[in-house]
């Protein structure tokens, strides 16, 4: 048997899921379903490119994603069928509901809508893919809430002009954003425009770790060792990393840095700021592009609709390793040049002043105010882990070096700052630091609406017959942990309304490929079409998510864990509240 375009049809998966069973105690101790009141969502988190494969079906061309993955050979099975969601979406839209979430966050592949990125090529079959979806998750009585770019813009508009690295991406990014408002507004109510612009431009334009994979020329290494030299001090190894999502500390950065440091020729013919500016641009342009579909949105659709739109921040906690004004000064910086860098902008019209005061001169390209101030409904959140920070100034000229800051897991006394989890070695489990920053958000940005839409940590990829690739007790734990952390913010007032885990399944990690396993959900990469498999975080959510009592123990039946910095507040102070220090590095 066929399916209309000639692939053999692939077999139906079996909606009969196999939960394992919870142990004693492993419900939380203090806190229920209840505490976050009946119009919280909760849900797993996913994106296109990294589930659903399929990527010759419905007229879909190549995104930037597909190039990178192929470039640098990076996974067994670059994204052609990814784990096959494509094919599968009903099965694994029963398994959402029988593990009683009642949202589900997931991307629009913008290559799969307009497959050469701009209006005039617009798919129907990829239009009808999604309105499938979005009609099985209303039959199940689940709310969408939609991103529009999660990494993946279409490869024709790298290639005709760079992306973010243009002007031009803010009117196709519109058109493409208004053609989904106008096919899917009716399912969906909470719009989310680009994922991660902050790291767009980091793992993109300075690590070379996602799409569009272009690393930095700098040699930091030589950089610090000559000012270690010069100071007599040695400095932490993680002086130029924050440690972000899928930090480039994997055995594949080598692979990507060999491939990743020249320009299409194709590119030849476009006019580029220059290379050590990109970040900056590349924010820049993401920044404006949001802010020119939710204005759209906001005139066209939004009365009609009923909907809202915001933007997606990833943020980490910073605390100051010693308790001087250099470190708590050097802790503001981080946030600012990180969550402030997409934050400000949307919120008062302006980038950050400690941006404008240390980025290098002619870096930092102009907002227009009135176009960008205030163009959000709420806020979409990224959070997974905090560091120590300390002041660090070898002067300008890069966006890693106007920031001034070094980054460390350790405090001055050598504890970690939480437990480290997961497989890629840059996830500590730091509950506070959620805490912290949705203190942060609410004080400083106009006490918004907050989602969470991503929190967890991976795995190391291990076979279905190995027990620990189901029995993920010590995810269950970090899920415990920080959802606790979401209710005492509730009880704090801050108007958080929603929690989705990263991720629905094992998936195609960025920059780690297969190595790497974030989902409640276990993927056999062998097998694609085999059932999928609840791993025990998956059990744990569906027993929360319908039990009200309350239990005498932890989340995996062990006392709760004392944080290990024992302070309530930590890191750096609410915007203004601090005295800034003189910089010798140059603005």
């Amino acid at each position: 048997m066929a399916d209309t375009q000639g692939k053999p049809a692939t077999p139906k998966i079996m909606r009969e899921f196999e939960f394992p069973a919870l142990g004693h105690g492993l419900l939380p101790s203090h806190y229920s379903r209840k505490d976050f009141g009946d119009d919280f969502y909760f849900g797993p988190s996913s994106s296109s490119f990294q589930i659903e494969g399929g990527h010759r079906r419905d007229g879909r061309r190549r995104n930037i994603f597909d190039t990178f993955a192929e470039k640098n050979r990076l996974f067994d099975q670059y994204g052609e069928d990814a784990i096959n969601h494509r094919e599968h979406f009903k099965a694994d839209v029963d398994l959402i509901k029988q593990m009683g979430f009642n949202s589900y966050r997931f991307s629009i592949s913008w290559s799969r809508i307009l497959p050469t990125g701009k209006k005039e090529s617009k798919s129907e079959a990829g239009i009808k893919f999604y309105k499938d979806l979005f009609e099985e998750l209303k039959q199940a009585d689940i709310t969408p809430m939609v991103t529009l770019l999660h990494f993946d813009p279409p490869q024709d508009l790298e290639d005709e002009y760079h992306t973010f690295l243009r002007p031009e991406i803010v009117d196709d990014f519109c058109d493409y954003a208004e053609i989904c408002f106008e096919e899917f507004g009716d399912y969906v109510k909470y719009w989310t425009t680009i994922n991660e612009p902050w790291y767009v431009a980091y793992g993109g334009y300075i690590e070379g770790a996602i799409p569009p994979g272009f690393r930095s020329d700098r040699d930091y290494d030589a950089l610090q060792t000559a000012a270690e030299a010069k100071s007599g001090k040695t400095f932490d190894h993680q002086f130029c990393s924050i440690c972000p999502p899928y930090q480039c500390s994997h055995k594949s950065l080598s692979a990507i840095a060999k491939n990743s440091t020249s320009l299409p020729n194709t590119l030849s013919r476009v006019v580029l700021p220059p290379k050590d500016q990109w970040p900056y641009v590349a924010v820049h342009y993401q920044i404006l592009a949001h802010a020119k579909a939710f204005k759209l949105y906001k005139e066209k659709y939004q009365k009609t609709q009923g909907g809202k739109i915001g933007i997606n921040i990833v943020a980490q906690w910073f605390i100051p390793l010693e308790d001087t004004l250099e470190d708590r000064d050097a802790a503001q910086r981080a946030l600012d040049f990180m969550v402030g860098w997409v934050m400000e902008p949307v919120y008062s019209g302006c980038y950050p002043e400690n941006m404008v005061k240390y980025a290098t001169k002619g870096f930092l390209p102009k907002l227009d105010k009135d176009m960008v101030k205030g163009t959000y409904d709420f806020v979409s959140f990224i959070y997974y882990t905090s560091r120590y920070v300390s002041n660090l100034d070898l002067g300008g000229g890069d966006y890693i070096l106007d920031r001034r800051v070094e980054f460390h897991e350790r405090s001055k006394d050598g504890v970690p700052i939480g437990n480290l989890q997961g497989a890629a070695g840059w996830i500590y489990d730091y509950p506070q630091g959620l805490l912290e920053c949705l203190r942060y958000i609410k004080k400083n940005y106009g006490d918004p609406e907050i989602y969470i839409h991503e929190n967890g940590f991976d795995d190391p990829d291990r076979p279905p017959t190995d027990p620990a690739a189901i029995h993920d007790a010590d995810r269950v734990q970090y899920l415990h942990d920080h959802l606790d952390a979401v209710q005492k913010a509730i009880k704090e007032d801050v108007n958080v309304k929603g929690y989705f885990v990263w991720s629905l399944m094992d998936n195609l990690e960025l920059g780690v490929g297969h190595d790497s396993r974030f989902g409640i959900i276990y993927i056999d990469y062998k097998d694609l079409n085999s059932k999928r498999m609840p791993k025990l975080s998956a059990s744990w959510f569906k027993h929360f998510l319908a039990n009200d009592q309350t239990k005498k123990k932890g989340a995996t039946g062990d006392q709760e864990k004392e944080d290990p910095t024992k302070e309530e507040s930590n890191g750096a102070p609410t915007k203004g509240e601090m005295t800034k220090a003189e910089s010798n590095g140059t603005a």
